[in-house]
């Protein structure tokens, strides 16, 4: 692990994390880079290594310093907090928005073997929209991790509607042929929508680190991951926070999932809020979290 560029630090990024509420919180953190792959995190510490360290993956599109305000409370709370930008995101090397599941469970386990003679507490994966279904990979990989939270879980063996069952279908077929073919974002999410009316809304439509198109191979490899915890249990504790006013996946979808899971799921329901919590309400995400994670460890 080396000691990475600061970054953010342009007129234009800025700007965007004033909007965002992320200027203090940004001083905070500490750059590293997983040398072996490229990979860049950032580290927020606690008042002890050993407290719990919690490693976060941010959502499609996005990169893990747009996080910093939620990321930085969470180490307030009393958790060493890293965040990892995936490979094509953010500051991490590799071709744009090209990764695997697979690439995040092996680059997990290396963040592990770096981190845990420093970081002797809990560790603890945690995601946020797509990044839920890496934090739980990444726990079904690697039995260091004892706990995982997910703002919101898609699994593939629950498709939200006949609509992403077909167009799944047709992108898992079509990325045999054309792997590297780049696919818009706003074809399987709305970012803008989920955006609107936020105080950086205009900036973050112009933030050039987001990935607004994905190679077929990359959505094909999400769309087709089998979560381990549909068909067995795990010893991990795992919990699901879900707005109830989420338009992308919906709570009566998060209770479908709990239905059919093998594994037991907790889920904790926040009124009034939709897709987007972290930006949105990150001091309320990182108080849920907090107190689940102090009687879960």
């Amino acid at each position: 692990m080396a000691v990475a560029a600061r970054s953010g630090d342009s007129d234009f990024h800025r700007q965007l994390h004033d909007a965002l509420g992320n200027t203090d919180a940004l001083l905070q953190r500490e750059c590293l880079q997983l040398t072996a792959d490229d990979i860049r995190c950032e580290l927020y510490r606690s008042a002890s290594a050993s407290d719990p360290l919690v490693i976060f993956f941010p959502g499609l599109s996005a990169y893990v310093e747009l996080y910093a305000g939620m990321l930085a409370s969470l180490a307030e709370e009393g958790f060493n907090v890293v965040g990892v930008d995936p490979p094509g995101h953010g500051y991490s090397g590799g071709t744009a928005g090209s990764y695997l599941p697979e690439d995040i469970q092996r680059i997990t386990s290396q963040l592990l073997d770096v981190l845990e003679d420093e970081f002797s507490g809990p560790k603890v994966a945690f995601g946020h929209s797509v990044g839920g279904m890496l934090a739980v990979a990444a726990a079904e990989h690697d039995p260091r991790i004892e706990a995982v939270i997910c703002q919101t879980l898609l699994v593939t063996e629950v498709p939200p509607d006949w609509w992403h069952f077909w167009g799944w279908q047709w992108i898992r077929a079509s990325s045999q042929w054309l792997p590297q073919w780049q696919v818009p974002l706003d074809s399987v999410l709305d970012f803008r929508q989920l955006i609107s009316g936020h105080p950086a809304e205009d900036l973050l439509q112009r933030d050039p680190l987001l990935i607004m198109a994905y190679p077929l191979r990359t959505l094909a490899g999400l769309f087709s991951h089998r979560t381990g915890v549909m068909r067995q249990a795990y010893p991990f504790r795992l919990l699901v926070i879900q707005g109830d006013a989420d338009t992308v996946l919906s709570l009566s979808y998060a209770q479908r999932v709990v239905e059919q899971a093998v594994h037991p799921i907790e889920v904790i329901t926040v009124s009034g809020q939709g897709h987007m919590l972290p930006l949105q309400s990150p001091l309320k995400l990182t108080g849920i979290v907090g107190k689940w994670l102090r009687k879960a460890l």
